[in-house]
């Protein structure tokens, strides 16, 4: 027997996790209009695969929908730096979480976004302190979330590979999802 109005409430309980999850990331990243004001110059350089941490400038900050020059604590925002050793949400993997510091001010990196033109977005809040634009500021990334995204990126490969194997060819990857705890892929077997 099947509980279907179990189903029901566990399905609708995780379709509310993801919607909680996304909303802080999607107020604070998606008004487009708002980075199509930067300059396009302005590129964020990937540092991610030599190295968990990077000294960089502040390019720019956002914070409530427009630029802002200084990041106070408290505030939710995102910043965009010069260099980063975070890595962006791409591809169905989750973006790198960690801290940008200058001294003692703490910005925590709750989501990583890749935006137009190149550019990086660390959102997040100020837990600690304030940073503001042209500051040089340490980024560094939580060293075991990125290690475990790695090893379930591998095993999204291992996988595809043994389903075609034990299934056929026919199998084909639909979309993924990599975070440090755990992997999901949508197969089609058609």
């Amino acid at each position: 027997k099947v509980d279907e109005e179990g189903f029901a409430r566990a399905m609708e309980e995780q379709k509310q996790k993801a919607r909680d999850n996304q909303s802080f990331s999607a107020r604070l990243s998606t008004d487009t209009a708002l980075y199509d004001e930067l300059d396009e110059s302005l590129v964020s350089e990937f540092t991610g695969y030599d190295t968990l941490q990077a000294e960089s400038s502040v390019a720019a900050i956002a914070s409530d929908g427009k630029w802002q020059d200084v990041l106070s604590e408290g505030q939710e925002g995102t910043i965009i730096t010069v260099k980063t050793p975070f890595y962006a949400t791409m591809g169905g993997q989750e973006g790198a979480k960690g801290e940008i510091t200058l001294g003692d001010a703490v910005f925590q990196v709750e989501d990583t976004i890749k935006l137009l033109g190149g550019k990086i977005g660390h959102v997040g809040r100020m837990t600690k302190g304030m940073i503001k634009t042209g500051d040089v500021v340490t980024l560094s990334v939580h060293a075991a979330d990125r290690a475990d995204t790695c090893k379930n990126h591998s095993a999204t490969h291992l996988l595809q590979k043994a389903l075609k194997t034990v299934l056929g060819s026919h199998v084909e990857q639909k979309g993924s999802l990599v975070t440090p705890d755990r992997l999901r892929l949508p197969i089609s077997s058609r």
